[in-house]
C-alpha cells in the first residue's frame, strides 16, 4: 500500500515564486555581467542557488508512505526512513497541529521526527528505542490499520 500527499497549495505558490525569482537573479546577472565583472557577478549568483533549491523542494514537497515488507516514510525530495515491523512499538492516529513541531516540512522535535503539512491528524509510529515518527497523510486510519495488520501477523 502507498500512501501520497502533495504540500499545500500555498508551499507550491511560495516554491515557484522563489523559482521565478531565481529567474530574475539569473537574468539580473547577465544583465550586470559587463557593468562589474566575471567575478563579482558569480558571487552575486552564489545566494541565488539557494533560493533555487528552496524553490524546488517547495514546489516538489510531498510525504509518502509506503507500507509492504516494511514500512518506507519519504519527505520527498530530501528525506527517507525505512522502519522494520520489530522495530515498532506501537501505531496511532491523532490530531498534530503544526506548532507542535515549530512548522511545517520535515521537522525534528527532541525524540520525534514530524513530516507535517499544516493541522490535520497524523499517523504516529513509536519505535522500541521510544523515538516517535508524526507522519501526516490524507488517510491516516487507512495506513494505521495497515500497519497494525501488518504487525498481527508477525
Amino acid at each position: 500500500m502507498t500512501e501520497t500527499t502533495n504540500g499545500p497549495a500555498w508551499m507550491k505558490v511560495l516554491g515557484a515564486f522563489l523559482l521565478l525569482s531565481f529567474g530574475g537573479m539569473v537574468a539580473l546577472t547577465v544583465f550586470l555581467t559587463s557593468e562589474i565583472g566575471v567575478g563579482p557577478a558569480t558571487l552575486l549568483m552564489l545566494p541565488s542557488v539557494l533560493v533555487l533549491a528552496a524553490g524546488i523542494v517547495l514546489v516538489t514537497a510531498s510525504i509518502r508512505v509506503d507500507i509492504a515488507d516494511d514500512v518506507q516514510l519519504r519527505f520527498f525530495p530530501v528525506w527517507r526512513r525505512r522502519l522494520e515491523y520489530s522495530e515498532l512499538d506501537s501505531v496511532r492516529v491523532d490530531d498534530q497541529p503544526w506548532f507542535r513541531f515549530g512548522g511545517v516540512g520535515l521537522r525534528w522535535r527532541g525524540d520525534a521526527t514530524g513530516l507535517i503539512l499544516g493541522n490535520r491528524p497524523a499517523v504516529v509510529l513509536r519505535t522500541r528505542r521510544n523515538h516517535e515518527y508524526v507522519v501526516q497523510c490524507s488517510g491516516p486510519e487507512r495506513v494505521a490499520e495497515h500497519i497494525r495488520d501488518r504487525l498481527g501477523r508477525r
